[in-house]
């Protein structure tokens, strides 16, 4: 049922108070019309449970500004939204159109460092995140005693007499619920088997991300990306963040992440004191699906922010990974499906069983 105001409802007896659910919960589609954003669409949610967020089909149907009860979750970059037509490809240029925001999704056959495959040149993190989505839906309806809004759209990566791909994305939440699930349908639509190279970029910054926040993970074993990312006291302090600092290098890690026997597992943000309270985000998926996990951990002043960022291969670039054999491919004709689903904990004791079950996981 129906969870609203601390209470639970069935259909019938939350509507008899309502002339439209609109004004509990709802979905509003939108526009950019200033600067660098102008012609981008977003669509505006708000769940009726604290959760408001806003899905850009404009931009891979990714999550730009997400709140819960008013405290933003996401971190948000000095670029802003910004509208497709000014990506630049190559090299690290992906960066003048990265908004971060609560999910930016990399891929779909290239991701991570800007590299040389094949012959072809390939930019940071791929083209994925920049395309518009069609054939886009919204829904809002009850189904039983559940009010649940949806939101769906289709992504092509393609080229003439080459690859030839779509991402399906459905994003769905409902009435009170402190969940966002995300769910995508990547099909091979070609006729030849292509790199699957897809990344979870989950973006989030202050002030769930402060010095008092922490990673939760059923980390088995993790390591630095590279001597950078080992300074310091590096892999022992992935985990732990410190206040900003000027000319700070961004550190990434690779965990490699214990599961249950059917594959589930989780990565969390937590922070014990979000305003004098606790707060973490809790996101779900499947290793069988996306069997890496990223974490991000860039502490600079104005640049402030952690990634975590489940992925079908960790961001090493298409080169790299088809050197080291790791290159994960999409048959022809196949479809690929991925789960991620998206949770708020407020409460000190959900976050205290979060942790033993992390540990758990890993005896």
């Amino acid at each position: 049922m129906a969870e609203y105001l601390g209470k639970t409802w069935t259909k019938e007896a939350l509507r008899g108070y309502l002339s439209d659910e609109s004004s509990v919960a709802g979905a509003f589609p939108f526009i950019y019309d200033d600067g660098k954003a102008a012609g981008v669409r977003g669509v505006q949610v708000h769940n009726g449970g604290g959760l408001d967020f806003q899905v850009i089909p404009g931009r891979s149907m990714d999550i730009f500004a997400c709140r819960y009860r008013g405290i933003p979750l996401q971190f948000t970059s000095p670029t802003g939204m910004t509208n497709p037509g000014y990506y630049e490809e190559p090299g690290l240029n992906w960066l003048r159109t990265f908004f971060g925001g609560l999910l930016s999704t990399c891929g779909i056959t290239a991701s991570g460092a800007p590299s040389e495959d094949q012959g072809k040149q390939f930019g940071l993190h791929g083209r994925i995140g920049n395309a518009g989505a069609e054939d886009v839906s919204i829904t809002q309806k009850w189904i039983g005693d559940e009010y649940v809004i949806t939101i769906s759209g289709r992504m092509r990566e393609a080229f003439v007499m080459g690859e030839n791909l779509t991402l399906t994305r459905i994003i769905t939440t409902n009435l009170g619920s402190k969940k966002i699930t995300i769910e995508d349908f990547i099909e091979n639509k070609g006729f030849d088997v292509e790199p699957l190279m897809m990344l979870y970029h989950f973006n989030f910054g202050f002030p769930l991300l402060s010095e008092t926040a922490r990673v939760i993970v059923p980390a088995k074993h993790t390591v630095a990306r590279d001597p950078q990312s080992e300074s310091g006291n590096g892999v022992a302090e992935c985990k732990e963040f410190i206040p900003p600092v000027q000319g700070y290098q961004e550190k990434v890690f690779f965990h490699d992440v214990a599961t249950e026997k059917d594959g589930s597992t989780f990565v969390a943000l937590a922070n014990t004191d979000v305003g004098g309270r606790p707060l973490a985000i809790v996101l779900r998926y499947n290793r069988n699906e996306l069997p890496q996990l990223t974490e991000w951990k860039m502490m600079g002043k104005g640049c402030y922010v952690c990634g975590l960022e489940p992925g079908t291969v960790n961001p090493i670039g298409r080169a790299v990974a088809r050197k080291k054999n790791m290159m994960p491919t999409i048959k022809a004709q196949q479809v690929y499906h991925v789960k991620v689903e998206f949770e708020v904990l407020d409460c000190a004791k959900d976050i205290e069983a979060l942790e033993a079950y992390a540990k758990r996981l890993v005896k």
